[in-house]
């Protein structure tokens, strides 16, 4: 009997021992695979570090790139007017000068019919001496006025076609240098998208690899209680080893501001933010985006407007926040009070800063096309109690 016991204790001593081991080597693996991807978040994070900082020298450029061509576009705007009304001027000049021609042809012709008698007859026919003079200078003075006007005429159409030759000349060389702008600012555009993607595609394999990793330590935790209950049953105390791995998981979040200043209060009733614009390309919704090429909510609405158009605040309120990161560009949020918050986003050039009281219609940014965009427009977002909604509704 005594025998027989022993060889029992034996077989469940073994028995639990595999199960153990079994368990043993389900939680190293478990913890060898959360530690590859802590290791691949790494290298994640550095190059999501990396590619943010290159994309924010390539918004700067781009910003640059966008005001100067702007600038030559709209010199060559300007120029395409100065020639087409120098053209005018010069057809006018040209009208001008076959005008006088045509009189002097007409005296000339009368002359040639008629002879030096037709003048001298009214000449002679002078009742006075001093009206004989006067009628020979007054003939003198017409002569000599349609030589004079027509030399003045035609050095007019010569000044005019020179002044044309020059601007066409200017128009042409500023042509040349807007499209090179026009090549750069789209080669910049070309290689951002790019950036922007491939941090998009960064931040997707981060966000899974955070689901991953907590799946992992849920269980890792159950495992590690299965194998502590058993090494109860197998040792037949009751002591649990108590220790459980914790999450130091991340979030991504918006940069945000404690409401410590104080604020100004709107009128409650918002105006549209870009005054030369008045289109949406966009609208509020879920929609897929332009360069992620994910489905997610638009939160707001697009105002489409060329690089450097007007920015004015929507009412009067407090800038809490005003600055850059990758996904929003150079961006301003004001709370107006009430509950009531605006956003601007993809901004060029802001024109205030956090703390800042602004009034209803300040010019506030110029807009641009900074962040995770595709093309220069305004995307503008209104929150209600923290909450987006439909900025539609409140315009």
């Amino acid at each position: 009997m005594p025998e027989r016991c022993i060889w029992k204790k034996v077989l469940i001593f073994a028995a639990a021992l595999f199960l153990m081991t079994g368990s043993y080597h389900q939680v190293i693996d478990a913890k060898t695979s959360k530690k590859q991807i802590k290791e691949e978040n790494q290298k994640l994070d550095k190059l999501n570090q990396q590619m943010q900082a290159e994309i924010e020298q390539l918004d700067k450029k781009m910003v640059k790139s966008d005001i100067k061509y702007e600038k030559y576009s709209q010199r060559l705007e300007t120029l395409q007017k100065k020639v087409q009304k120098t053209e005018r001027k010069l057809k006018e000049a040209r009208e001008s000068r076959v005008n006088q021609y045509k009189i002097m042809d007409k005296r000339i012709k009368f002359l040639y019919e008629n002879g030096n008698t037709a003048y001298l007859e009214i000449i002679f026919e002078a009742k006075s001496f001093q009206e004989f003079l006067t009628r020979a200078e007054y003939i003198s003075k017409i002569s000599q006025y349609d030589s004079t006007m027509f030399q003045k005429l035609k050095n007019t159409e010569k000044k005019i076609e020179l002044s044309s030759k020059q601007l066409k000349k200017e128009y042409k060389n500023v042509q040349t240098v807007t499209i090179q702008a026009k090549k750069e600012k789209e080669q910049l555009n070309k290689m951002a998208l790019a950036k922007k993607q491939k941090l998009a595609q960064y931040r997707k394999k981060l966000a899974a690899n955070k689901v991953l990793l907590a799946q992992y330590e849920v269980e890792e935790k159950r495992q590690q209680e299965t194998a502590g209950a058993k090494n109860e049953i197998s040792s037949g105390n009751g002591a649990s080893s108590g220790s459980g791995y914790s999450s130091a998981g991340t979030s991504f979040s918006g940069n945000s501001s404690s409401g410590g200043q104080s604020s100004m209060v709107g009128s409650g009733n918002l105006i549209w933010p870009v005054p030369s614009c008045h289109s949406i390309s966009s609208g509020y919704g879920y929609r897929i985006h332009p360069v992620t090429g994910e489905r997610k909510l638009h939160a707001g609405i697009d105002i489409p407007c060329s690089t450097g158009s007007t920015i004015v605040a929507s009412d009067s309120g407090t800038v809490i926040a005003a600055g850059y990161n990758a996904y929003n560009g150079n961006y301003i949020k004001i709370s107006h009070g009430n509950g009531i918050a605006t956003m601007y986003l993809h901004c060029s050039r802001l024109l205030v800063s956090s703390g800042s009281h602004v009034s209803k219609g300040q010019i506030i940014a110029k807009s641009g096309a900074t962040g995770m965009v595709s093309g220069a427009h305004l995307h503008f977002v209104v929150q209600k109690n923290g909450n987006y909604v439909n900025p539609v509704n409140y315009l």
